[in-house]
């Protein structure tokens, strides 16, 4: 590579493309000083649960959008076909999203294999890619590198054999999040999710776990010390414990009574209660990374508190996974006609019924919706009747030949009259 270009790497801290040689683990195993990893603990489950479930329930399309006018129109490829089928061998598309979302979450970058063929183009030298699915990596070594100005990507099994597949690096979709403290991957500088804090978190909370039910169990076990006036023998004291203890047991009163001076002194070991504001402390310093609220966690939330943590943690997400595959699936003559994925995630179907009415409702008179969209909206099936629309409104595109027709005619342009309530 050029000297120019050796500069310009070394001024966007990249290292130096001879002797790159970045090896990523695509399933690292993350740190932590209570359990394997992070995962072990049910509220950092839950949590990334709940972002990997809404991502879920999305769908993705192959696009043309177009503007002047915006117009999106579903392709008809392969692409689509892959995603309404088996996106691979093991899966649809729903876990294929809830499987990203999870490898992405937890490592911040996620590793997609595009398989496809190379199918010629008749008439010319040139081939297209058919593809056949996407494979999310989760059990390889991932190395980058560079060869021949080009950069590379060679996978190995995570035991460190043979290598399996060596591609460029542009084939291989790769979605990170929290992008910026390392050139060339999602994360903090070592490209992998810093979850030192968290570890801290997970061990206080795991000391308060542990600390609780052993008060529990000395307070109900341990009710004082008997101390006996008289110098026994050893044997003697060993009878006298032991009756003690059979009226102790016996006793329905809880009155013991002895031939044996002796006093008894009771010992009170309270169980200790932890303060709720230390505990809501601890649980919200493990889900906030994933931009979850307890609400959410909980399940039980508001439309509002849905919409922040969708605008939160669910769409950069699906942001970035589309983002993603578009840069890799088409070429750049194909994203200048308007080539692109999108996602569709119907956020309306997880507010409240009120709200869903308030939608339907708006968006009739203009047919924004269709009857059959707006059916679904509040969980009803198609009928298979046509959609109607008020008559106050005129389409844009024949405004003006609507305006002229009228002044041709003699005829001072209005609006058309609205539509007569029915009083019933």
């Amino acid at each position: 590579m050029s000297t120019l270009k050796n500069a310009i790497h070394n001024l966007l801290g990249w290292d130096n493309p001879h002797t790159y040689n970045r090896v990523v683990n695509a399933n690292s195993v993350l740190f932590s000083s209570f359990g394997k990893d992070i995962t072990a603990s049910d509220i950092v489950k839950t949590a990334i649960h709940r972002v990997c479930e809404e991502v879920s329930k999305c769908s993705i399309k192959s696009v043309t959008e177009t503007h002047s006018p915006h117009r999106v129109t579903i392709a008809n490829d392969d692409i689509n076909k892959v995603f309404v089928g088996r996106v691979n061998n093991l899966c649809g598309l729903k876990d294929f999203l809830y499987k990203v979302a999870y490898i992405t979450l937890v490592n911040r970058n996620c590793f997609i294999y595009w398989a496809y063929d190379e199918v010629p183009i008749e008439g010319t030298d040139k081939v297209r890619r058919v593809t056949r699915g996407f494979y999310p990596i989760e059990k390889a070594t991932v190395k980058l590198y560079y060869a021949d100005g080009e950069m590379r990507a060679e996978l190995r099994g995570t035991s460190g054999g043979d290598i399996v597949l060596d591609l460029p690096y542009s084939d291989l979709i790769h979605i990170r999040l929290g992008y910026g403290a390392n050139p060339y991957l999602g994360g903090d500088a070592n490209g992998r999710g810093d979850w030192r804090e968290m570890l801290k978190t997970l061990q206080t909370l795991n000391v308060i776990q542990e600390s609780v039910p052993k008060s529990l169990e000395a307070s109900l076990s341990l009710h004082g010390v008997l101390s006996l006036k008289t110098l026994a023998e050893a044997d003697k004291r060993d009878i006298n414990r032991a009756e003690f203890e059979k009226h102790l047991f016996n006793s329905e009163l809880g009155i013991v009574a002895t031939d044996y001076e002796s006093t008894f002194t009771p010992i009170n070991i309270a169980t200790q209660d932890i303060p709720q504001t230390v505990l809501s402390y601890l649980r919200e310093n493990l889900l906030s990374p994933f931009g979850v609220s307890v609400p959410i966690y909980l399940g039980k939330y508001t439309d509002d508190e849905f919409t922040a943590f969708y605008q939160t943690a669910v769409e950069p997400l699906l942001l970035s996974i589309t983002e993603a595959m578009r840069i890799t699936l088409f070429t750049p003559l194909q994203l200048a006609h308007g080539r692109t994925i999108k996602f569709y995630d119907k956020i309306v179907q997880s507010l409240s019924f009120a709200r869903r009415q308030e939608i339907a409702k708006m968006t009739q008179e203009d047919a924004l919706l269709s009857r059959s969209e707006r059916r679904e909206l509040l969980g009803y099936d198609p009928d298979d009747e046509p959609t109607r629309v008020s008559l106050n409104y005129i389409d844009t595109s024949i405004a003006n030949q609507y305006q002229l027709s009228a002044l041709s005619q003699g005829k001072k342009p209005t609006a058309p009259k609205p539509k007569q309530e029915d009083e019933t």
